[in-house]
């Protein structure tokens, strides 16, 4: 038998009896490495579904993530009410300094003993304003100063931690402590003066 015709012979065992107008499709068998791509990825997804589906005591199922994320939300709320707690005692802390720092850099000369205002220095205490009612406002009437009005510039002479800690004394401790001997609003109404933390 000569070669041609048991190529042929063996042709004719690999077509299988699939025949599409004309057309035989051959038999060839899957390439090794696609066979191993298959079965890894069978493998795998038995694997993930296990893992993310959950099986008894994997605690992966819906309830036990549920119950999780309950716990991380709680044990955050608990973390922020600390620190709230840290936050109102470093705020008493603040305004401690800035009381001090009111009486040390002479702003009673010219704002009175409790913020009232004297006949040089507007009133502290009220809600009327003449420089704007934000603690940013604050900030930097006590940085600048209003030379025109008397007032000299702080910014050389406290850092700026002391000039955010006076701003928070007068925010949180002078506004609305409306002392009997204020002096008369002067400028325009703030309804709540804004500050920041």
């Amino acid at each position: 038998m000569s070669d041609e015709l048991k190529n042929n012979d063996q042709f004719d065992d690999d077509i299988s009896s699939h025949d599409y107008d004309g057309i035989k499709e051959l038999n060839n068998k899957a390439p090794v490495w696609i066979v191993l791509i298959f079965l890894l990825s069978i493998g795998f997804s038995g694997i993930y579904a296990i893992r993310y589906f959950g099986h008894p005591n994997n605690n992966m199922d819906q309830v036990s993530e549920y119950n999780k994320s309950v716990v991380a939300f709680e044990e955050e709320n608990r973390a922020k009410q600390n620190n709230n707690a840290g936050n109102k005692q470093n705020l008493d802390e603040i305004i401690a300094e800035g009381s001090k720092l009111f009486t040390e850099k002479g702003c009673i000369a010219c704002h009175g003993m409790n913020g009232e205002g004297n006949s040089i220095g507007p009133n502290l205490t009220d809600n009327y304003w003449l420089n704007g009612c934000s603690e940013e406002d604050i900030i930097k009437v006590i940085t600048e100063g209003r030379p025109e009005k008397g007032m000299t510039p702080y910014k050389a002479m406290m850092s700026g931690r002391q000039i955010k800690n006076l701003s928070v004394f007068i925010s949180e401790s002078l506004i609305g402590s409306n002392p009997d001997n204020g002096k008369t609003p002067q400028g325009e109404e703030c309804k709540k003066l804004e500050t920041t933390n």
